[in-house]
């Protein structure tokens, strides 16, 4: 059988290309494909045309059509799971980074791309609908594995992931954190009175928020400023915080704030005392300041409350933290040991118990993890701490923790798109933001 250079090239071309991909996956068992490609380059004994099945016009069109679909469907499967995914940001809590509007495009060759954890699902529809029906099956559960990536995760990185605390949900109330109403109102009180269902890693909820602890560094957040093994961090240009401006009488002026690119429904005004309060950059800060119609203005940090506040992590009353007065706190890390006891358990229950898997009981100050007395823990896995552009606007690890490695999806890249959510999407296009790398 003679073959053309052009066939052979092809081969040998498609060939590599496959066997790389497979090495890549490593599952070996894809191999066997090969022989497929070298049927329809070389030997050709099978008619992938079907041409030589003398099938009807109709059968012909159908199964052409039917291989066009599913090839298509497999190939944006395929590019979203392996390569990068579009998402639509629906919240201001990394403004102004990024603000409610934008759509990026997230990088998934990063920090290797992560397999789903229940690939019978779907695809292109929400993991689940209003009543709490869900569209992916649990039939078949595949191990946490990720592929070989580009790069780590680095301090500053803006990240994507499965919300942590988001394995389970009250059907009810699908926005709101289950964990955050038990601890309102009672666990027996939410599961008596309300639906309750359970999620996966890889059908959660996804978060995106900047990383500023990479695992073993200690975190502390003094007066809202953040310091990374006691040294502090600097401000991101377009980080913004909570500020109380007065002016000497009125509301400040449309002018003023179109100046500083705020919208009139951005701030709140208390016409008793001349007080905004406004969410602002440090930059637009220094501006306001210059503006003669403001009497004063300042950044707000969030005091130490009377009362423990339950919503910040961990949770526990020997720790009354707030928002701008956490900490210090280590991240855990792979191969990372602890000791167990009542000082630091609090911090690290959930990822030994939940993301790690391990049943614990605790008897007379002795720690049990899967039936064994223990008095150190080795974490399995890394941890990240991450907070919000927008500091005081923003659910994040000063609320329900550490981000599990198996929970990263990948890397914020670029923004391709963007369109004010309070217009119309022609009417509210940002084209200053179109195509805005994300830093």
């Amino acid at each position: 059988m003679k073959i053309s250079k052009g066939k052979l090239s092809w081969f040998v071309v498609s060939a590599i290309t496959w066997t790389l991909l497979v090495v890549w996956l490593n599952a070996w068992f894809l191999l066997l494909l090969n022989l497929v490609i070298y049927d329809i380059h070389i030997s050709q004994r099978i008619d992938w045309t079907l041409k030589s099945y003398h099938l009807s016009d109709w059968l012909s069109k159908t199964i052409a059509w039917a291989a066009y679909i599913i090839g298509a469907i497999v190939i944006s499967v395929a590019i979203k799971i392996l390569l990068a995914e579009a998402y639509k940001i629906p919240s201001p809590s990394m403004e102004g980074s990024l603000k409610a509007g934008d759509y990026i495009f997230v990088s998934k060759l990063a920090y290797g791309p992560k397999l789903p954890n229940t690939p019978l699902s779907i695809p292109f529809i929400p993991d689940h609908l209003q009543s709490g029906l869900k569209t992916y099956s649990t039939k078949l559960l595949l191990p946490y594995k990720r592929l070989k990536g580009i790069s780590h995760v680095k301090r500053e990185d803006v990240i994507v992931f499965s919300f942590p605390e988001g394995d389970t949900m009250v059907v009810q109330y699908p926005g709101q954190n289950y964990y955050s109403l038990v601890r309102q109102y009672g666990r027996t009180y939410i599961h008596e009175h309300f639906d309750i269902i359970t999620h996966p890693v890889d059908r959660r909820e996804n978060y995106i928020k900047r990383c500023v602890g990479l695992p073993g560094d200690t975190i502390e957040i003094l007066h809202g400023r953040v310091l990374v093994n006691n040294t502090a961090l600097e401000f991101k240009p377009d980080q913004k915080f909570k500020f109380y401006v007065k002016t000497k009488a009125d509301k400040l002026s449309i002018s003023v704030l179109d100046s500083l690119k705020i919208s009139e429904d951005e701030l709140t005004y208390n016409p008793a005392n001349s007080l905004h309060v406004i969410y602002l950059t440090i930059e637009q800060s220094f501006s306001l300041r210059k503006v003669p119609e403001v009497r004063s203005i300042q950044r707000y940090t969030e005091p130490v409350l009377s009362f423990h506040n339950k919503e910040i992590f961990p949770h526990d009353p020997n720790y009354r933290w707030t928002n701008d007065l956490f900490g210090p706190v280590t991240i855990p890390g792979k191969d990372m040991q602890i000791d167990l006891n009542e000082q630091t358990y609090p911090f690290y229950s959930r990822a030994i118990e939940v993301y790690e898997e391990n049943s614990v009981e605790i008897n007379d100050g002795i720690y049990y993890i899967n039936g064994q007395a223990a008095e150190t823990y080795t974490f399995k896995m890394d941890y990240y701490f991450v907070l919000g552009d927008n500091r005081h606007n923003s659910a994040d690890s000063r609320h329900w923790g550490f981000v599990p490695e198996d929970h990263l999806l990948g890397k914020a890249v670029l923004i391709w798109l963007s369109s004010d959510p309070n217009s119309s999407f022609v009417g509210g296009l940002r084209k200053d933001r179109i195509f805005r790398p994300i830093k």
